[in-house]
């Protein structure tokens, strides 16, 4: 069992999929972190960073009596990019929990789907992250991205209720309706 799972993504909008990942993560660790991105390093046009922390909180506060684990959110990408103007790493988030924390960096996993982990080699440091920290491969629900979610309610269709985040007020996706995509 890890000691901490780190579960990072811009969760813009969070859904059904994302909420299944925390769940799983908190079966393999003791605690969960998920981070939000607060400077998408592709330059992705995200909802308020804030908003979207504060819609993360409801969800794992929601799932939280199904988890042994604790989850949490936590702003670390925000306090690392208001530090430094360029991009937030992987690899810069898993080390300086491994720093605060005094880890050994195996007992730390980052959280990421089967196609984040064959690019993992390409990311930044990407093989040091590799022999430095555990990777914890878990599937999102198939059928469910953010990306789908934003186009169907910027075409004003309801999503299919499976996909919608437990803990989340479903009249917060009416923000990606009114703004799009």
């Amino acid at each position: 069992m890890f000691e901490l799972a780190l579960y990072g993504g811009a969760f813009n909008p969070p859904h059904a999929g994302h909420a299944q990942v925390m769940l799983e993560a908190a079966r393999h660790a003791r605690r969960v972190l998920v981070v939000p991105s607060f400077r998408h390093p592709d330059g992705k046009r995200m909802a308020d960073f804030e908003q979207r922390a504060g819609w993360l909180q409801a969800i794992t506060a929601h799932l939280q009596p199904e988890c042994d684990a604790e989850l949490a959110v936590s702003r670390l990408e925000r306090q690392l990019a208001l530090a430094d103007p360029g991009p937030v790493y992987s690899f810069t988030l898993l080390q300086r929990l491994a720093d605060d924390l005094a880890l050994d960096g195996k007992r730390i996993a980052l959280v990421v789907g089967e196609d984040v982990a064959r690019q993992l080699p390409r990311f930044h440091r990407g093989e040091e992250l590799l022999r430095r920290f555990s990777i914890l491969c878990i599937e999102e629900q198939p059928g469910v991205r953010s990306s789908v979610l934003r186009q169907c309610l910027a075409r004003g269709e309801t999503p299919p209720r499976q996909w919608l985040a437990p803990g989340m007020n479903p009249l917060n996706y009416g923000l990606y309706a009114v703004h799009g995509s």
